[in-house]
């Protein structure tokens, strides 16, 4: 492992070890043990265990500010689709990427640390600012088709008001899910995702959610 070690292979054992752990309870030591290499070689890529954190928190937030939680082609979509359709596939997405590896390692890391340390709480803070932004456009775009009532004057409010909802069922289901993991030892590589499958309960929770918005916009 010692010849393949690099920052990148540091930073994921350590969210991979602070997801089981929280952040404030995983060491050096834990970090090395899932590498299978000594504590003292993680000195040879970072200053001490606050420049690990410091940069394993730079590359979450550089992660998340590289995907979309919207189709790039969201004017289309808009034309084809209903507005109940539309929202749903971009609750679907949202979800979905949460909850496979990195970003639902990388959601867990931040939320553990934005109490504690400032550039994880603006993470969290951009990520809704981006989510908003990006749920506006999909509503600019159903309402240029008349499939909402929206102008583009309430829309702004609208799309935070949906993605307050959506951030609180997003939080529910991820706890869930994590529980699952906790209660599914790793056995090899990859299985600690290899989660069971979605919870259908809780999904239609969210659909129904949307179902309740798009009817007081329409």
């Amino acid at each position: 492992m010692g010849e393949k070690l690099n920052k990148d292979s540091v930073v994921k054992a350590l969210l991979e070890a602070s997801f089981a752990r929280s952040v404030g309870a995983t060491s050096l030591a834990d970090v090395a043990g899932a590498l299978g290499i000594k504590k003292a070689s993680l000195y040879n890529h970072f200053e001490s265990r606050k420049d690990l954190v410091d940069q394993t928190t730079a590359s979450c937030k550089e992660y998340i500010e590289q995907i979309s939680f919207i189709p790039d082609n969201i004017s289309e979509v808009a034309k084809k689709y209903t507005a109940e359709s539309v929202l749903r596939g971009i609750v679907s997405r949202y979800v979905k990427m949460h909850e496979k590896t990195p970003l639902f390692q990388i959601y867990t890391f931040v939320e553990s640390q934005k109490y504690f340390d400032a550039e994880a709480a603006d993470i969290i803070m951009r990520q809704k600012e981006k989510l908003v932004s990006q749920c506006a456009r999909a509503l600019t775009a159903l309402a240029d088709q008349a499939k909402v009532s929206l102008t583009h004057e309430t829309i702004p409010a609208a799309a935070l008001w949906f993605c307050s909802g959506l951030n609180d069922l997003l939080s529910q289901y991820l706890l869930e899910r994590k529980k699952l993991v906790m209660q599914n030892p790793r056995a090899g590589e990859g299985e600690l995702f290899d989660l069971p499958a979605p919870d259908e309960a809780e999904l239609e929770k969210m659909n129904a959610y949307v179902d309740k918005f798009v009817l007081l916009i329409k």
